[in-house]
């Protein structure tokens, strides 16, 4: 006897359970299950047939399985009966639906038990997903059913150029979840579209408290004496972190008061643990006359086992604000329940007081890794943090709530978010195990040695990046559904109130910052979308025809799977009101390419995409509800950061290629924007790698600055840009062993006179391979009066503004 006659003398000697009878499973489907439709067909008839034919073929075993119970929500997983379909979004005019609106993240949580029920909601989703995806109801493996859900990388095969991983990407301590499980959008089927109607465009309308806490300090004698500084002499001028919108200050690691220059950086000690160091030199026409260090670690609690990795800081307010992720590596709630640990990670804000001699004021905590930071027109810092929570089974009741709820506080009151400020996803959490949070904290800083915590705010389910003017605080968040869409939520930040307003969905994705804008009541961002194509797959008929029929009703796995692929590919730039309202767009920018930068500059937006040439576009904004583009110019390589030089003047600064985009070196590019309709380069500066083909040395250069634009200094106030270069050189010897390997940062220093880059002089470190503590690698350089200063872990150096000429040297 086969095994198909054993299965049918098994169900055979069974009666059907009464549950199970056909008229039984129909009324019940009918009073349970949702009325879908799918083909004319009602859902709940289709599976009330299946179930009863299945009722009468196999009772018992499907008694056995379920325990004579149904999930409505596996009615979600029958697909149409075809061997192959092709769906594209294409066909929906091109992606014009490009913008829906978003209701999630207006209110906040009735209460914990409120969290918790979403959670658990999302934890079994999960579970259920996992379970169906790896085993049927026969114990056959469907890993090879489950959905293909990637979308193809854009690559130039002819030039070799691949597309680079996203800097700006922000981490979150969760594993790597399905499509469908990010961002807390629940997507019940891959196949369903989403229900959210279109937006139509809309036509355009017209002092002091005493520090009290002392910290280490180590005094660092220099050679120079310091002078007295006569009362009526004037202070020097001195530059300051770039901020992309007016009076919204940025952070960065290094900042100056024009008399105090202040490095944070973190040193490698003990040969495997980096230690977070507030270096400050006292500086005076060129000199350095004192110098001391601060060990932040101090300022932290309890720090045994942690470990504190600096990331940003401000001077504000006669305070110094520095930035540092927390790692307090594996916990326990319960140190008697091994169940029970847990990965802490903290974002903490360590206050000092300014001058000669800082002291702690006070230290604020925020769950969450480090993503971004803003200080507000009227003073309020908003930190904003990315965490995540353990797995739902670890949390064993609603009333953990510090297991699943972000904890934040200042002055060593440390406790969990309230309800009502953990701001929700309108259709719940999606399918995960793992809650993802993004956190904002506002600090009042109005009052010099007082920061106070002022409101916070935590975006269940969510993970973005932010864009933030005087008023608002913009989020975006890519759907990682095959979508290629982006939420974007506004939220109030008056008076450092933190208040949700409005929210939309964009066809897209938002590069950085830079891509974002808010200028005369409307706000406006750059994109990059790609169409996607779905190809439906039948399965192999691997299976019988009874095996396939109850693997389909009972594990929900439907009879196929899709697949997607990449088509065409372009940039936009989307006009939206204060309402998260379409008003106009313009389309079609750099097709097939990626969008690199953008820079907006009042009623123009300068749009940089790059495959094998560096197309600049111009749009004009001045009317909202019909953007133009003005011209394009194309160029060699690609900018990663633009900013305006004034005087109809645009500089750029990113990568060079050659003609069939392989990238070949670095390049700085001042562009001519005075008329937006004939755009031109007025000069390009290259450093390009020499690959050794006509001689035996070979010279490699590559640059932070492509990355992190705050490593150049652009100050046209003075005229001045500086670049960090890492050079690498090998030297081959035929008449000798073989390579010599050298390798130096430089600092290089040019002006920009009679429409021409002017090199003005270098300030170099070599690279110290005997003592890899040492950090004397150039990534930061500022200027004070006449002098400038490059600056190092290790090391400072200063020099004449105008001869580059080393006028003094200071080494930590």
């Amino acid at each position: 006897m086969n095994n198909d006659d054993k299965l049918r003398e098994q169900l055979n000697s069974e009666p059907v359970p009464e549950r199970l009878k056909p008229e039984n499973i129909k009324k019940m489907l009918d009073e349970k299950a949702p009325q879908k439709k799918r083909n004319g067909i009602a859902v709940t008839n289709r599976i009330a047939a299946a179930a009863a034919a299945c009722a009468v073929i196999g009772g018992t075993a499907a008694y056995g399985l379920n325990n004579g119970k149904f999930d409505k929500e596996s009615t979600s997983g029958f697909n149409e009966n075809v061997s192959k379909g092709t769906t594209s979004a294409a066909d929906e005019e091109s992606g014009n639906e490009v913008l829906r609106k978003q209701q999630s993240y207006m209110s906040g949580a009735k209460d914990y038990d409120q969290v918790y029920t979403l959670f658990e909601k999302a934890s079994k989703k999960a579970e259920k997903e996992r379970r169906k995806s790896t085993k049927g109801f026969f114990g056959i493996n469907n890993k090879k059913y489950a959905v293909e859900d990637t979308v193809s990388a854009i690559t130039d095969e002819e030039g070799g150029y691949v597309e680079e991983a996203d800097e700006a990407k922000n981490y979150v301590q969760a594993p790597t979840v399905a499509a469908e499980e990010m961002n807390g959008f629940k997507s019940d089927n891959i196949n369903n579209e989403p229900n959210i109607p279109e937006i139509e465009p809309q036509p355009a309308d017209d002092p002091a408290e005493d520090p009290t806490e002392s910290v280490t300090v180590t005094e660092e004698p220099t050679t120079a004496e310091p002078e007295t500084e006569p009362d009526q002499e004037k202070d020097p001028e001195y530059s300051d972190t770039y901020h992309q919108e007016q009076d919204v200050l940025e952070s960065d690691i290094v900042k100056t008061d024009g008399k105090h220059i202040y490095y944070l950086s973190n040193m490698l000690e003990n040969g495997y643990n980096y230690v977070p160091k507030l270096r400050i030199a006292d500086v005076k026409d060129g000199k350095f006359t004192a110098s001391r260090s601060i060990d932040i670690i101090d300022a932290v609690e309890d720090n045994a086992g942690s470990e504190l990795t600096a990331e940003d800081m401000y001077i504000y307010n006669d305070m110094i604000a520095v930035i540092c992720s927390c790692d307090s590596g594996m916990k326990y709630y319960d140190i008697n329940d091994s169940d029970s640990r847990y990965y802490e990670r903290r974002t903490v804000v360590a206050f000092y007081s300014t001058g000669d001699d800082p002291q702690l004021i006070d230290v604020y905590q925020q769950d969450g890794s480090f993503s971004d930071v803003r200080i507000s027109p009227d003073g309020y810092m908003l930190l904003i943090t990315n965490t995540s929570t353990v797995r739902f089974d670890e949390i064993k009741r609603s009333s953990n709530t510090n297991r699943y709820v972000p904890s934040c506080g200042i002055g060593g009151c440390y406790d969990v978010v309230e309800p009502e400020d953990i701001l929700l996803p309108e259709d719940g959490f999606g399918s995960t195990e793992w809650l993802s949070y993004s956190v904002i904290g506002s600090l009042d800083l109005n009052e010099s040695g007082a920061p106070k915590a002022h409101d916070i705010k935590t975006l269940a389910g969510y993970s973005g990046s932010i864009y933030c003017s005087a008023d608002n605080l913009y989020t975006a968040a890519e759907k990682y559904d095959g979508s290629n869409t982006t939420d974007i939520t506004r939220i109030s930040i008056k008076g450092g109130d933190i208040v949700p307003e409005a929210g939309c969905n964009i066809n897209g994705s938002v590069k950085d910052q830079f891509s974002m804008s808010e200028y005369d009541g409307y706000f406006r961002v750059a994109a990059t979308y790609t169409a996607v194509e779905k190809d439906y797959h039948k399965y192999s008929d691997e299976q019988s025809g009874i095996e396939d029929f109850l693997d389909r009703v009972f594990t929900n796995r439907g009879d196929g799977y899709y697949t997607y692929r990449s088509m065409k590919t372009d940039s936009r730039v989307y006009v939206l009101n204060m309402d998260m309202e379409l008003v106009g767009k313009v389309e079609g920018l750099g097709e097939d390419e990626q969008l690199r930068s953008a820079s907006f500059s009042g009623n123009m937006a300068y749009v940089v995409t790059f495959r094998q040439t560096d197309p600049l576009y111009a749009v004009d904004l001045s009317d909202p509800a019909s953007p133009q583009v003005l011209d394009e110019f194309k160029i060699n390589g690609f900018s990663t950061y633009m900013q305006s030089w004034g005087d109809g003047l645009l500089f750029g600064f990113g990568q060079d290629a050659d003609d069939n985009g392989r990238l070949t070196g670095l390049r700085m590019t001042m562009f001519d924007n005075s008329d937006p309709n004939n755009l031109k380069a007025a000069d390009v500066y290259t450093w390009n790698n020499d690959y050794g083909d006509d001689t035996n040395v070979s010279v490699f250069y590559s640059s932070d600055a492509v990355s992190q634009r705050k490593c150049l200094l652009i100050a046209p106030e003075k005229n001045l840009i500086g670049v960090p270069l890492y050079i690498e050189k090998n030297d081959f010897d035929p008449y000798s062993d073989g390579y010599g390997y050298t390798s130096y940062t430089q600092y290089q220093f040019f002006s920009f006179e009679d429409g021409k880059f002017v090199h003005k002089g270098d300030i170099s470190a070599e690279n110290d391979f005997d003592d890899y503590r040492i950090d004397r690698g150039f990534n930061r350089a500022l200027y004070i009066g006449d002098y400038v200063y490059a600056l190092s872990g290790n090391k400072f150096v200063a020099a004449d503004i105008n001869t580059i000429e080393i006028t003094d040297e200071l080494e930590f």
